[in-house]
């Protein structure tokens, strides 16, 4: 009990000034020392990082909550796992954390069909852009797969398209050899799209492939996949979420592999829904630039095989997911949250066992809204620190604009992209930069870069704020 009390003071005083805990009881309650919920979590992330183990959020937010507290907390936990072997999916990678695997890669979108086209385009600042299909959009213009007509775009089976185009390589790439055994995670905004509105012109009732629950059960049987499957919808951060979920079913036990899936169509609904929040700018999205303006929207699908550490018989490693974090975090419906960021940014560098300071690049959600940029900033201050002015920060959806449902999942293969080849991908549209952002390092041109580690953040409205750490294979 005496190390863990020392071990809480200790991060206590990281957090505050150290004088002020020196004079705090075991028995005091920490609100005295004037600790927000923020500093409370990061305290407990820390805890976690050093001795492995997490602390109930009951025993963290409870009024009286104290060092003696926290110190019990963590004897316990320690205790409760003391003796007992590891299973399974928790066999240390060799920096010690319980990484999953990333077996195969696979996308379709703005910048064509495959991983190859959307390395090459991301390099060149190249995807194809088509007016809206639809109605009068005053301008405005989304991202399609290269080569697609309006029939293609707006018809009723285009999620399924998209999924499966980038499904089936990833299942290639990872080169699975028995589907049965593959689970099925779908990240997606889609609540019916273009299929529920064709059915409504249709003329009878919708039922089936119109809705939203029976997406990703229609795609397991089409792929031949027998293990569940599984629909995410969170808003923008759908395909981060589904990959946290995934993390999950692998680490418990309860899957040798995951496919992940997140795929969006420019539907007609989604498209007016989000012009009647006022986020889209017919200029695209500009990251970081003082003239931007908001969102644009793109078609894409992006997919990733995770399977378990030492489960792939000699088969390629493309890289490895070693954090993930969610904080659901807001005070507004669709204005963003500092806070939120950097509770998820925390708790994802503390599931990957690392230090901030070993994270090399941030890929950012960067969406290029006048408020999100901004608090997406404020939670990386907070976060790193004096040194996010030397961290190198990017936001690909200068180019890709913003996928949606698929902007999570596709964002982490530009991660795994850059770390493979060692080169950082150009922040497009980023000219002029903001002044708020002139201190920091944004990438604007292809940089070579060898690193270790990526840290990729997604964000989506409601307070859904994800952030993952990738690591080199």
């Amino acid at each position: 009990m005496a190390d863990t009390t020392a071990l809480v003071r200790a991060a206590l005083a990281t957090r505050t000034v150290p004088a002020d805990v020196d004079r705090l009881s075991d028995e005091e309650p920490l609100k005295s020392l004037g600790l927000d919920s923020v500093a409370l979590i990061a305290l407990t992330a820390e805890l976690q990082q050093k001795t492995g183990v997490a602390i109930d959020d009951e025993v963290l937010f409870a009024p009286d909550v104290s060092v003696a507290a926290l110190a019990r907390a963590v004897a316990e936990a320690v205790g409760s796992t003391a003796g007992e072997a590891d299973p399974a999916p928790y066999d240390p990678v060799p920096d010690g954390t319980a990484a999953v695997e990333v077996a195969g890669l696979g996308v379709v979108g703005p910048t064509g069909h495959g991983v190859g086209e959307l390395w090459q385009s991301l390099l060149a600042g190249r995807a194809h852009r088509v007016p809206v299909p639809y109605g009068p959009a005053k301008g405005h213009r989304v991202g399609v797969v290269p080569g697609s007509w309006d029939e293609e775009i707006t018809s009723p089976d285009r999620l399924f398209t998209l999924l499966y185009a980038a499904a089936e390589e990833a299942l290639g790439d990872a080169q699975v050899q028995d589907r049965t055994r593959v689970h099925l995670v779908v990240g997606t905004t889609d609540t019916g799209g273009n299929a529920l509105a064709n059915a409504l012109e249709a003329g009878p009732p919708p039922t089936g492939s119109a809705f939203v629950g029976t997406l990703a059960r229609r795609a397991a049987a089409a792929l031949g996949l027998g293990g569940s499957a599984t629909v995410i919808g969170s808003a923008s951060a759908s395909g981060a979420v589904a990959l946290g979920h995934a993390w999950d079913l692998l680490r418990a036990g309860e899957a040798d592999e995951v496919l992940v899936v997140g795929v969006d169509t420019v539907s007609e609904s989604g498209f007016h829904g989000l012009a009647a929040l006022r986020t889209l700018s017919p200029h695209g999205c500009r990251p970081f630039s003082s003239e931007r303006r908001g969102i644009a929207v793109s078609e894409a699908a992006g997919a990733l095989l995770l399977r378990r550490t030492g489960t792939g018989a000699g088969r390629p490693v493309r890289g490895r997911l070693v954090g993930y974090g969610a904080s659901s975090l807001t005070t507004h419906l669709a204005a963003p949250e500092a806070r939120g960021i950097e509770v998820a940014v925390l708790r994802a560098i503390a599931d990957a066992g690392i230090d901030a300071a070993q994270v090399s690049f941030v890929n950012m959600h960067g969406p290029g809204t006048k408020l999100g940029d901004v608090a997406e900033v404020t939670a990386l201050r907070a976060v790193f620190g004096d040194r996010l002015s030397r961290l190198p920060l990017n936001s690909s959806k200068g180019v890709l604009w913003h996928c949606q449902g698929a902007a999570g999942i596709i964002e982490s293969q530009v991660c795994l992209l850059s770390l493979a080849h060692g080169t950082l991908t150009p922040t497009i549209g980023a000219e002029p930069v903001d002044d708020v952002f002139a201190d920091l390092d944004i990438v604007r041109e292809p940089r070579e870069f060898p690193a270790r580690y990526a840290l990729s953040v997604s964000c989506g409205l409601g307070g859904v704020n994800t952030a993952l750490v990738w690591e080199r294979a």
